[in-house]
């Protein structure tokens, strides 16, 4: 058969099947004028054995790339990333034992005999990738660049995480730049190029480059895949609204209708009545917005200048006046002369009357009919929704007694005793009450039954008490120091227990709430309505009251309804949406400071600290718990965020890094407790990082950075 070799620059117009994907791009490229190193195709049918080597390199100058070129490589449909070799510095002797290399790998693995490309070698003071959108939110109007020294075989192997920039608009923004190694200048040029590429091939592009110094060259260019779909995050309502506070910090997904048209409204309303109850918030409507299928919490209730600014203001010096007590947990100078008060409310009258309600609940819900389930489900809401204020007040007032504990210490004991405060809120003995375990607060979702408790309490416990030691040795020159200390360590400390339990208990009448949704959901089934009781979750409040006494058929809605909440479960939603303004920013980024919050020049992820500690392990993203059992020992379990449901987890983990998430987060909670390193609310963390990827996570400063050992991701090397 006859050998076909052909220079880069007639690619484009050859058969696909003889230069294969890559190649082809590539030959676009240099028709269009870009600077592609040169190069040439081997054909999948050149006999090697037959093969004259000097007309490989013949015009180009060693040493050579190189690389695999399959026909479906580098396409809209897959890019094929990692999947077959790519071989760098070949010397010119070596060209055909490369060749033969690539093909052996592609043809184990797929059985084929593929295209191979040859080029000469770029000799880049620095190189990258530039996604023409962002991979992570979707935004097309957004450009992300990548950098390292040298070549980029280590960046893009997901060994390395290089600098990073964003570009919109043409202005150049730094997110990460441990290297430093390319000016504004050059990446606002990377940018543009990588623009004009995707112009030319009219789809966002993923663009390797490489810059010695002179030229700009493009060493690769296919379609991103598996880009989110082009969304507005934009809410529906005016406003800051967020994703990691009260309600948010329990939902992972997206939500489903019945649960954000029914327990969500009646939960969210009873709270933000107690709370004008007790100090005259108010909370103006509405109380979440969602979008895109996500949940967010609205935080225009805040004390800052904004929609409920005045009314907040005289309501609450009014109240104030009346019983300042009443008021005091609002900021964490003044919690602890009201705390108490709410901790005796919760345990004497909250907490009782909860169970009763439960009881009562599970007594009946077999044996009631559907209008009665419905009442049910109301009581049950509302009642969780009045605990949460109970939550809001005593598991609330346990970070604004973290807050002034970790400010003492940030400013007289860190420095000396080099750790966090954070470990003297560890080896506590926890509630040993079995309760259920949720994954989420929505529903839809069955609850786990409950789990086992940590085995290193004793280790954590001897800890603490060593490092209260010496920071009590370290104070004894100032008694009024010391007194002080010690106080804000006693009210600290007192909380842990009682949140941990406190959160835990929110859960009881989820079981009975879920089974009476359920019932409900088996008596549309028997007019037809839908097809299976689960499908009752997909439905609005209003639908389900009306199918109760006029049935229709729902079922094509509902199938509609489940494929856009599986395509929302597909995109990444940011932390926030809405106007954030600059003192709720404030609030937040200072808040995160005095928890020990310092961003790494070389994180490739950074949250809030929470749970104290270094550790290193292969990265597990687990998105919900049907991929728990894909979880092996000793990995750093990576997920949106984390319920009771996933506590068995944390036995396994070296650290937890999440999504969502704050100090009074699960993840926060239960990794102190299991004393392993925690990092939460990092927004974009199940996105960024791979299966596969070593990395080492900071639980006291908040940043997850790749390990200088570390192995590449499971899709293998880079081709």
């Amino acid at each position: 058969m006859k050998n076909d070799i052909l220079p880069l620059a007639l690619a484009a117009a050859s058969q696909l099947a003889v230069i294969g994907g890559k190649a082809q791009s590539l030959g676009k490229l240099v028709e269009a004028g870009f600077p592609v190193p040169p190069g040439l195709v081997v054909a999948p049918h050149t006999r090697l054995d037959e093969l004259d080597s000097t007309r490989l390199y013949d015009g180009l100058v060693g040493p050579f790339a190189v690389r695999s070129s399959g026909v479906t490589e580098d396409s809209a449909g897959a890019s094929l990333a990692g999947r077959y070799l790519s071989l760098l510095n070949v010397d010119a002797d070596s060209i055909v034992q490369a060749i033969s290399e690539v093909r052996e790998r592609a043809h184990s693995q797929d059985g084929e005999n593929i295209p191979v490309l040859v080029q000469e070698m770029i000799k880049p003071v620095c190189a990258g990738v530039a996604f023409t959108a962002d991979p992570i939110t979707g935004d097309r109007a957004t450009t992300i660049v990548s950098a390292t020294r040298g070549v980029a075989d280590r960046l893009l192997g997901g060994q390395l995480a290089g600098d990073e920039w964003k570009i919109v608009q043409g202005k150049a923004t730094p997110l990460r730049r441990p290297e430093n190694v390319a000016n504004r200048r050059l990446i606002v040029r990377v940018a543009r190029t990588a623009e004009k590429i995707a112009e030319l091939f009219d789809a966002p592009q993923d663009v390797e480059w490489a810059w010695d110094g002179k030229t700009l060259w493009i060493v690769q260019a296919r379609p991103i895949t598996g880009l989110p779909e082009e969304v507005s995050w934009e809410p529906p309502a005016d406003g800051v609204y967020q994703r990691s506070l009260r309600f948010g910090e329990w939902i992972p997904d997206p939500v489903t209708p019945l649960f954000e048209s029914w327990l969500l409204p009646r939960m969210e309303r009873r709270l933000h009545d107690w709370l004008y109850e007790q100090i005259g918030q108010v909370a103006p409507e509405p109380l979440h917005v969602t979008v895109n299928g996500w949940y967010y919490y609205s935080l225009n209730w805040l004390p800052i200048p904004g929609v409920a600014f005045r009314v907040n203001f005289f309501n609450i010096v009014r109240r104030v006046r009346k019983d300042w007590r009443l008021a005091a947990p609002m900021f964490p100078q003044t919690v602890r002369f009201a705390y108490q008060q709410y901790e005796d409310d919760w345990l004497s009258n909250v907490l009782p009357s909860y169970r009763m309600s439960v009881s009562n609940a599970e007594q009946s819900v077999e044996s009631i009919s559907p209008s009665e389930l419905v009442a049910l489900v109301d009581d049950l809401a509302t009642a969780a929704g009045r605990y949460f204020g109970s939550i809001a007040t005593v598991a609330g007032s346990a970070y604004k007694f973290e807050q002034q504990l970790a400010q003492f210490w940030n400013k007289h004991l860190k420095k000396a005793l080099d750790v966090s405060h954070m470990v003297l809120l560890q080896g506590f003995e926890l509630s040993e009450e079995r309760l259920p375990r949720l994954a989420t607060l929505d529903w839809s979702t069955p609850i786990v039954s409950p789990g086992s408790r940590p085995a290193n309490l004793v280790e954590l416990k001897t800890r603490r008490r060593d490092i209260e030691r010496a920071a009590e040795a370290i104070l004894a020159g100032s008694p009024r120091r010391l007194r002080k200390f010690q106080r804000l360590l006693a009210e600290a400390q007192h909380v842990v227990p009682l949140r941990e339990e406190q959160l835990s208990l929110l859960s009881l009448p989820w079981p009975v709430m879920r089974r009476a949704v359920l019932r409900l959901g088996e008596s549309l089934v028997e007019t037809g309505a839908i097809d299976v009781a689960d499908d009752v979750f997909h439905l609005s409040h209003s639908e389900l009251i009306s199918l109760l006494e006029k049935p229709l058929d729902m079922n094509a809605i509902v199938a509609h309804r489940r494929l856009e909440r599986s395509r929302a479960a597909r995109l990444t939603a940011p932390l926030w949406v809405g106007h954030i303004p600059f003192a709720v920013r404030f609030m937040f980024s200072y808040s995160n400071k005095v928890m020990g919050a310092v961003r790494s020049d070389t994180a490739i992820v950074h949250g809030v600290p929470a749970s104290p500690g270094r550790a290193t392990g292969r990265v597990r993203v687990v998105k919900d718990s049907t991929q728990f059992d894909d979880f092996e020992d000793g990995e750093v379990l990576v997920a949106p965020l984390t319920a009771p449901a996933w506590t068995d987890l944390f036995d396994r983990a070296a650290a937890v890094v999440t999504d969502v998430g704050s100090a009074l987060a699960h993840a926060s909670i239960i990794a102190r407790e299991y004393g392993i390193p925690a990092v939460v609310g990092c927004g974009d963390a199940t996105s960024r990082l791979r299966d596969g990827q070593m990395v080492i996570v900071d639980g006291s400063t908040g940043n997850v950075e790749l390990s200088p050992t570390a192995s590449r991701p499971d899709d293998g090397t880079t081709g």
